[in-house]
């Protein structure tokens, strides 16, 4: 791999205004990745559309997300997923930028969503997310499922978060075409096949299918991102519930990045 091969794109969130980027867009078929920047007293509406999945992703700020009679307010990092027959209107307390996931759903996804474990809206504080270990990082590492596999057809979401001096170990899946979001504070390198590939915050990068990867943190730097998997098939899942162990845990680090639980 080279360095014009990296599909990324980075935000330039100096910008307070108003805003909504399209990220990437095409680069993962059936996927769509938005950023909204909106100011406090800002409203948005996003109408029913039983075409796609619509994932929400309070980045940071404050924002009440109603869907049906169901309302949640949140001043910190969380998910909101309302029923594709449902629309979801948000309106912001506080500056707030919001992550927009949108996945192409077929008639077999209907069909998993109607028998299915999903109960709408699906939403949790970030904080709260069941955390997991796999074969690839350390002890140190804290791993999120934000979105556990199996609840959703073909999607899962979940975070990364390291400090210096860690390594998440290169790998491969096949199965899994991948995004990866990066918080402000991510300052990590990619592992990208034979590729050092430098990544802060507020970017999106494509993980392509079979593209061994990983993560190094050294000296002051620490990475924080969200993984975005859509997935193949049932292999796909058979392959994240092998790799992604519950560990019953609730770690956090603190300021200085030190491991709290």
């Amino acid at each position: 791999m080279k360095f014009d091969d990296v599909a990324m794109v980075k935000l330039d969130m100096k910008e307070s205004a108003r805003s909504s980027v399209s990220m990437l867009a095409g680069e993962i078929p059936g996927a769509s990745v938005f950023h909204h920047t909106v100011p406090a007293g800002g409203e948005i509406r996003f109408p029913e559309d039983p075409a796609f999945l619509r994932v929400l992703f309070l980045c940071g700020g404050g924002a009440v997300f109603s869907s049906g009679n169901q309302s949640r307010a949140y001043n910190e990092k969380a998910v909101f997923i309302a029923s594709p027959k449902s629309g979801v209107d948000v309106t912001f307390q506080d500056d707030s930028h919001l992550l927009e996931i949108q996945w192409i759903l077929t008639d077999a996804d209907w069909k998993e969503i109607q028998n299915g474990a999903a109960a709408f809206p699906l939403t949790i504080r970030y904080r709260d997310a069941v955390q997991y270990r796999d074969p690839f990082k350390s002890e140190k590492t804290i791993s999120r499922a934000i979105v556990p596999h199996r609840i959703l057809p073909r999607f899962a979401m979940g975070s990364v978060e390291t400090y210096a001096e860690d390594l998440i170990g290169k790998h491969e899946h096949p199965l899994l075409d991948q995004f990866f979001f990066s918080f402000p504070e991510n300052d990590m390198d990619l592992l990208l096949d034979d590729l050092v590939y430098p990544m802060t915050g507020n970017a999106l990068v494509h993980i392509p299918l079979g593209c061994d990867h990983g993560v190094s943190v050294t000296g002051s730097q620490c990475a924080h991102y969200l993984w975005i998997d859509f997935i193949s098939g049932e292999d796909g899942l058979a392959y994240l519930d092998s790799v992604h162990k519950e560990t019953g845990d609730t770690r956090s680090f603190d300021e200085t990045g030190k491991r709290k639980g």
